[in-house]
């Protein structure tokens, strides 16, 4: 009897609503539209291929199954070399090599988020808005043209800006009170990076241009998974 008992209380307590959690989880970021775009006639191309994404998000729902949130999220993703070299005009006999820092990204954004639940699962919408920074790269490429030597290197920078975002995620209710969840996500942000430069050295001399700006809009699709905290029901907070 009391093994029954206990299994009914540890049944009941691991199907009982919960309207807050803190969460966390680590995956992929996927570079979309001109992130990703490598074409070399797009002054706003930014070349980033695929790299890794890590969030930590809390939300409490207030009215039903509606609440909000907060989301903290970053992501790092490469530079595409060969898109660089591709960009470049050269001959087949001239040899080139390309080097580029990691595209970094932070966004803290908040706002409204919907629960639907189905038993042990659940299903999770928001839509937030916030600020993110993002470091453009340093990049560098060195070769030669006949028997010239020569290399480019571009400075890069930080700036902050507006951040939109929406998603989804799937929960499956683990017990009292955790769960582990899927995600979806995507953000964009439009950046305006300034004081750019760039140097280039033509067989021993060098070069360098004066300080420019460049608009880059950085949008990103994220698919993580990771584990929440669950707390809070209609009879006490945790």
């Amino acid at each position: 009897m009391t093994t029954t008992a206990f299994c009914q209380k540890t049944f009941i307590l691991s199907h009982q609503d919960k309207k807050g959690f803190f969460a966390v989880s680590a995956g992929a970021s996927l570079p979309v539209g001109r992130f990703a775009s490598c074409s070399s006639a797009d002054n706003q191309a930014c070349m980033a291929g695929q790299g890794l994404a890590f969030n930590i998000s809390a939300g409490y729902r207030v009215a039903g199954l509606v609440g909000l949130m907060i989301r903290g999220e970053q992501h790092r993703n490469s530079v595409n070399t060969s898109a660089m070299l591709d960009a470049l005009y050269r001959n087949n006999t001239d040899v080139w090599t390309a080097k580029a820092d990691n595209w970094s990204v932070m966004s803290v954004m908040g706002g409204p988020y919907i629960s639907v639940p189905l038993g042990r699962f659940s299903v999770d919408a928001r839509l937030l808005a916030g600020r993110a920074l993002a470091v453009l790269p340093n990049t560098s490429m060195a070769g030669n043209f006949g028997t010239t030597e020569m290399s480019v290197q571009t400075t890069g920078s930080q700036s902050t800006a507006l951040a939109l975002g929406g998603g989804l995620s799937l929960r499956y209710r683990l017990g009292r009170s955790t769960s582990m969840h899927l995600n979806a996500d995507y953000s964009r942000a439009d950046f305006m990076f300034d004081n750019l430069s760039s140097i280039a050295t033509n067989g021993g001399v060098r070069s360098e241009s004066a300080n420019y700006s460049s608009n880059r809009v950085v949008s990103m699709v994220s698919v993580s998974a990771g584990i929440a905290v669950l707390f809070g029901n209609n009879y006490r907070p945790f």
